[in-house]
């Protein structure tokens, strides 16, 4: 055997030696980054579908409040919108869609009505509750 190699030969197996150490521990390293990556990404989605469901449970609960809301005034003020609704069935605009004085009153004092509707206190004044047309 060549002596300059018989030389060489424990470095050279010391340096492969390392080298495959080397190369365990980036494989290592590789490994449990990726392992954390997934953790991170899956703790991230489940934060996600935690606020979906408590956005979800405020609008329904928003929802419900509305939907009681709007019950309450159908059930409350149904002379309004059927008188409104009656009024447009039997005279349309006409062609021109030119809102007559008779009508421009009954719009004003419908506007007028839903919004007092929504004011604490009564919700129809005394001259309002029949039918004035």
């Amino acid at each position: 055997m060549n002596p300059l190699l018989r030389l060489a030969l424990p470095w050279i197996g010391g340096a492969a030696l390392v080298l495959v150490l080397g190369a365990g521990v980036v494989l290592y390293g590789a490994s449990r980054y990726d392992d954390g990556m997934a953790k991170a990404n899956a703790d991230h989605a489940l934060a996600e579908l935690n606020e979906f469901k408590t956005q979800t449970g405020r609008l329904a609960g928003i929802a419900t409040t509305f939907e009681a809301s709007a019950a309450t005034l159908r059930d409350s003020q149904p002379k309004i919108i059927e008188r409104y609704t009656r009024v447009e069935v039997q005279s349309p605009l006409p062609a021109g869609c030119r809102i007559d004085a008779g009508r421009l009153q009954h719009i004003n004092e419908a506007g007028r009505l839903a919004n007092s509707a929504g004011q604490p206190g009564p919700a129809m004044p005394a001259g309002a509750r029949g039918d004035q047309r």
